[in-house]
């Protein structure tokens, strides 16, 4: 796959430097060429099954920030289809909805920004819905993964800043300055512990999201928010546009533009948007282990046990009936039971697998203590629950 990049030269408007008024108009320029128009691509999708992941392995690791600064547009339609574009070129993946990536950290900071649609992460183990217009920044320490459930086409752009670089790009600030001070002290707290801010355009300063909290010395910036200014002439949407092409083509000049324009970037936000910094706690970290543990369960039901997840996770096992325990209500043995119970309905209603074969694949070895686990679940047996739900054309219940 190292030769999957496509030169810019060929971009969709077949000009050798693309440039668009606003980033809103370039991401529709994209949509109608690769969308609507159905134009050819340049890597064959990657399928993966249903309830699997597509092989993120044998891809290039596009989140890698390989310079001070980088852009990277995300393209997700409700088929599936996931397009990147960077300084690189352009990427194809087809994808089986809904999908969760793994978990990741970054080597770098991260400023998310929705264009379209809404975007999802999970962020210190619950999952965080980010609308069009949002932004979030998520530093180098912070554990996450993206979501894409394909509920509607969405556009993402990704901003990829080194630690030292913003730091440079902070101290260009007048230290007097309020807008600097509070990124500071919201930054610092974020090196400190697991955190992240979620920012949305302020609306007479919006009340902050449960979960939600700033320290005493890192007011809301609604406290000096000036809505009624603005000092730039560029608005937020041209911002963007502007870092984005001096990314993709490098020219004389263009570091100063990028950095004069990430400095603009980060005034307004502090100006026009409602900041909230969400930090970590003891509860946090136990529901991303928590995701993990489920997601792990759900991908191996019929192979995992309480050692593998030893030494998967590097826990004991009683701690994950724990969090089980505390978090959902039941217990380790059960919950597994109750999952490879789902996995089994699944088989006998979407495939023809024998009902024994579909009970060994869901990992029950006796296949009479399967038949009585299900008919004490359903109130019925496996053979009447397929034929019932094959004549009502229902799915899985009980869950």
């Amino acid at each position: 796959m190292a030769d999957w990049k496509l030169e810019l030269e060929e971009d969709i408007l077949r000009r050798k430097q693309p440039a668009f008024p606003s980033l809103e108009e370039r991401i529709t320029a994209y949509e109608h060429f690769y969308f609507v128009s159905g134009s050819r691509v340049t890597t064959p999708p990657a399928e993966a099954g249903p309830g699997q992941y597509a092989p993120d392995t044998a891809y290039p690791d596009i989140r890698a920030a390989e310079s001070p600064f980088s852009t990277l547009l995300y393209l997700y339609d409700k088929d599936g289809n996931e397009y990147t574009f960077s300084r690189r070129g352009m990427r194809h993946i087809r994808r089986s909805l809904p999908w969760q990536g793994h978990y990741h950290t970054h080597d770098y900071i991260e400023i998310l920004y929705v264009i379209k649609g809404s975007f999802r992460q999970i962020l210190l183990g619950e999952k965080q819905t980010f609308s069009a217009g949002d932004f979030a920044i998520t530093d180098q320490n912070l554990s996450h993964a993206d979501v894409v459930e394909g509920t509607e086409n969405t556009a993402i752009l990704f901003l990829s800043l080194q630690s030292d670089y913003l730091d440079r790009l902070l101290a260009s600030y007048d230290p007097r300055n309020d807008l600097q001070r509070f990124l500071f002290r919201a930054l610092l707290r974020q090196k400190k512990e697991q955190s992240y801010l979620h920012l949305q355009p302020a609306e007479n300063t919006l009340p902050p999201s449960p979960g939600a909290h700033f320290d005493s010395d890192c007011e809301a910036p609604g406290a000096f928010s000036d809505t009624a200014f603005n000092p730039f002439q560029k608005p937020l949407s041209g911002i963007l546009e502007t870092l984005v092409e001096e990314d993709y083509f490098p020219r004389e000049g263009g570091r100063e533009i990028i950095q004069g324009n990430l400095i603009r970037l980060l005034s307004l936000l502090c100006r026009q948007y409602s900041i909230r910094l969400h930090s970590s706690d003891q509860e946090s970290r136990e529901k991303v282990l928590l995701y993990e543990l489920e997601r792990y369960i759900r991908l191996h039901p019929a192979t995992v046990t309480a050692r593998r997840l030893e030494e998967v996770f590097h826990y004991h096992r009683n701690y994950f009936n724990l969090l089980l325990q505390k978090y959902q209500g039941i217990s380790f043995q059960n919950y597994v039971q109750k999952i490879r119970m789902k996995y089994a309905a699944g088989l006998l209603l979407g495939t023809r697998l024998p009902v024994r074969e579909a009970a060994l694949a869901a990992g029950w070895h006796n296949s009479s203590h399967f038949y009585h686990l299900f008919e004490r679940h359903f109130g019925m047996s496996p053979s009447e629950y397929r034929r019932r739900h094959a004549e009502e054309g229902g799915g899985p219940e009980g869950f």
